[in-house]
């Protein structure tokens, strides 16, 4: 059976309606697709895709638990990757990369020894960029991608961009509590350590959105 342009915009639209994650979208749809070949031609457009959707996905009301189950598989593969990105610079051979990074940030922090207020903003940048590969994702999902439907992992990728901001609030309020002027200390090597973990989440971070754009756009 060849389907008309017409009948792919009444699948097209059902599941739309029916599903709320784009990745189910597409591989239910594209599944139907390579289906509905295979369905005889002297039987209803909609009796073939009932058929499809009966016989592969159980029935109508099933595809939610599908979609369900393919999210939170989607959520976890997610956050494995991320955080192979992220270890990857703590054990050989990324590890020297950090152990490079940290010399010359403790090299930098101890010889240049900027004012409070310019360490203070070097790591505002280092926080608050998670939240600009955020709106870049958004920007090419939008713009790129040419769809406002959800992603799975959208929920994710906007946990992981607030998640510095959160993490950094309990150190300065127990910093503010106890008035314990970190920067006027001269405690390089803690810098070191906040800057270096903070650069290579972000690192980690930014490749996890560029994996993602490489995958959507093969296909």
């Amino acid at each position: 059976m060849k389907p008309t342009e017409q009948q792919l915009k009444v699948v097209q639209d059902y599941l739309h309606k029916t599903l709320t994650y784009r990745e189910t979208y597409e591989e239910i749809y594209d599944h139907i697709l390579s289906a509905v070949e295979h369905q005889p031609n002297n039987i209803l457009f909609e009796d073939a895709i009932n058929n499809i959707i009966r016989n592969d996905f159980g029935s109508h009301e099933n595809l939610l638990k599908i979609e369900k189950a393919n999210k939170n598989a989607l959520v976890k593969e997610t956050i494995n990757t991320y955080l192979q990105y992220f270890w990857y610079y703590f054990k050989l051979p990324g590890l020297l990369y950090t152990l490079l990074v940290a010399l010359l940030a403790y090299y930098f922090f101890s010889q240049v020894k900027l004012q409070p207020i310019a360490v203070a903003g070097v790591f505002a940048l280092v926080v608050a960029y998670p939240g600009v590969i955020w709106f870049l994702r958004l920007y090419y999902t939008g713009y790129i991608l040419d769809t406002t439907q959800k992603s799975a992992k959208d929920k994710l990728f906007e946990s992981l961009a607030g998640l510095p901001i959160r993490i950094c609030l309990v150190p300065l309020m127990v910093i503010n509590l106890f008035d314990y002027k970190i920067w006027d200390s001269h405690n390089y090597y803690l810098i070191t350590i906040f800057f270096v973990l903070g650069i290579f989440y972000n690192v980690a971070l930014y490749k996890l959105y560029k994996r993602e754009f490489k995958t959507a756009a093969a296909k």
